[in-house]
């Protein structure tokens, strides 16, 4: 039963399914995949990534912007290396794909080279395993394949989320009886006749309640949006005179329609007046938030069309699927309260602008809010200090895609991330891909995207945990700024209650870690464009800059920690 047969019909089912990115990690028992995307089994983005650990956080990048993609990996350590980017996906509800290459049955657990345990590595983390033993290509073999695509895109019903398909491999791993004289990586072997029928399995559209019948009447109340919150929040808002609070990475920003400066709007006396709150996607980033979402005076309703639903705080009233917008006119006392917020909201800008023009002008806030008035396009953001100094300081995101791996909330995999994002949107200035040629969805050097550059935020403890992924960034020609706000460590630490518990030197010593890195030597390394920027207003210049493929932006900041608590404050 010829491997690369087998590896065929496995990547023309996935193709069939929708899958639209292959991101192929090199190695001996996967090498059958190899063979098989050289010979064109795969018609959409296939391209061989070195780093396990980059691949799967690439695949997180291109799941955020709405991409299907599988990761291939060979067998042992390197599917454990997909280990963090399947938890962020499974937190985060995105459809991830793990295509495991294995050692056949009878040389696991016998002391054999490189192999393991791996079959159901993921645990509860992954939403199905399929377990292929060395077969031939058969409609029983697509059908598990369906099976597995239905599970990782939640489909009939479930939440989206990481599916491993581990796959035996039987020697021969090459392709067998090339023709004479053939070149090339697989010669003129004629692939295999099989021809794949994969079912194609349909997401069921959640119910939708009626707004009346479950948030019923309401004195004052907001709508909170976090990580993958319904795309009917503005309306909702609209309809009802909710004001819309959200997070950067919630999606809501996109389509318009949010109340900026949330925390500050809720630690308010203002706030005290909230009798009910509508929870879409999952609120995760602030104090604040979860500190409303607790009080027992709160209705909690929450729209989450996937258990186990979202209610971090234990408080929710009630439970549904989706909700309808409200039928009728805004009341008058909501349409008042609306404007009562949004004029809070107002006040709370003009209070932050004067708090951070008495300061050093040189913090992670500030440059957030140069960031986010120099550019337009995509951002990707830290999950630590930088998506938190949006939130808190920024007074617009409107119209701007947003994303930051808060599904764990860890700074793994950031470059990655980010990497992955330009590739899902199109903005790289080469793809370099092993599709055959001619293939309608793939092909290679396809030229410049039209689609705008991508800017990642990250610390410079993020930026150095994931260095490495610089390499991918260089190799795809990603459209992408990554602007290294330097605060010399860790500094989310410092606003939590570490940084009033300990001393300066038990800080740094601790929790600061800063590492002593020459940026710019480590930019040049990975054939990455380098700028620096000594102050936030700087960045403005360099970002309206031209370039061409990645650049990386190291911009000193300073922790500042006082601040994140003094606009939390700021209303009061």
């Amino acid at each position: 039963m010829p491997s690369v047969d087998t590896a065929r019909a496995i990547l023309s089912t996935l193709d069939a399914l929708g899958v639209t990115h292959v991101l192929y990690c090199p190695g001996s028992r996967s090498a059958p995949f190899a063979y098989a995307l050289e010979s064109g089994a795969f018609g959409g983005h296939a391209r061989a990534v070195l780093d396990e650990r980059g691949a799967g956080f690439a695949a997180v990048g291109l799941a955020r912007t709405g991409a299907l993609p599988a990761v291939i990996v060979t067998s042992g350590t390197a599917v454990a290396e997909l280990t963090p980017a399947v938890l962020e996906a499974s937190h985060a509800r995105l459809p991830l794909l793990v295509v495991s290459a294995d050692r056949p049955g009878e040389l696991r657990g016998v002391g054999a080279s490189q192999a393991t345990d791996q079959a159901r590595l993921f645990n509860t983390h992954a939403r199905a395993c399929v377990d292929l033993e060395p077969q031939e290509p058969s409609p029983r073999l697509v059908g598990q394949l369906s099976r597995a695509l239905a599970a990782a895109t939640g489909a009939p019903t479930g939440a989206p989320g990481p599916v491993q398909i581990n796959v035996a491999f039987r020697d021969p791993l090459t392709p067998q009886a090339p023709a004479p004289g053939a070149g090339g990586l697989l010669g003129d072997e004629a692939p295999a006749s099989f021809v794949p029928r994969p079912t194609r399995v349909l997401p069921a559209l959640p119910a939708r309640s009626r707004w009346e019948d479950v948030v019923g009447q309401a004195r004052a109340g907001l709508i909170v949006a976090g990580e993958g919150a319904s795309p009917r929040a503005a309306q909702w808002s609209q309809a009802s005179g909710f004001p819309l609070l959200a997070e950067p990475a919630s999606g809501a920003w996109a389509l318009g329609g949010v109340t900026p400066f949330e925390q500050a709007i809720v630690s308010s006396d203002l706030a005290r007046q909230v009798d009910t709150v509508v929870v879409t996607g999952r609120p995760t980033l602030s104090r604040p938030i979860h500190a409303l979402l607790a009080r027992p005076d709160v209705r909690v309703v929450v729209a989450d069309p996937c258990a186990p639903w979202v209610d971090i705080s234990g408080n929710a009233t009630t439970v549904v699927a989706d909700l309808g917008a409200p039928e009728g006119p805004v009341p008058g006392h909501l349409a008042d309260w609306s404007m009562s917020v949004q004029a809070l909201s107002a006040g709370a800008g003009a209070r932050i602008d004067q708090l951070l023009a008495h300061e050093s002008g040189r913090t992670m806030i500030d440059l957030a809010r140069a960031v986010a008035s120099a550019t337009s396009g995509p951002l990707v953001l830290g999950a630590s200090n930088p998506v938190r100094a949006f939130d808190l300081g920024v007074a617009s995101l409107s119209g701007r895609l947003v994303y930051s791996n808060r599904g764990q909330a860890g700074i793994d995999g950031t470059v990655a991330t980010a990497v992955g994002v330009a590739l899902g949107l199109g903005a790289v200035t080469h793809r370099d891909e092993a599709s055959a040629p001619g293939s309608p969805r793939g092909g290679k050097n396809a030229g410049p995207a039209r689609a705008p550059r991508v800017t990642a935020v990250m610390g410079d403890l993020t930026l150095c945990h994931d260095a490495s992924s610089l390499a991918l960034a260089a190799a795809t020609g990603a459209q992408l700024d990554i602007v290294l706000a330097d605060d010399s460590g860790g500094g989310i630490f410092a606003t939590l209650e570490h940084g009033r518990a300990t001393t300066p030197e038990a800080y740094d010593r601790w929790f600061g870690v800063a590492q002593n890195v020459n940026y710019e030597a480590l930019a040049a390394a990975y054939g990455v464009g380098f700028a620096r920027a000594p102050h936030p207003r700087e960045l403005a210049a360099i970002l309206a800059a031209p370039a061409a493929g990645p650049r990386l932006i190291h911009a000193p900041v300073e922790r500042a920690a006082h601040l994140y608590a003094a606009i939390r404050n700021i209303l009061n």
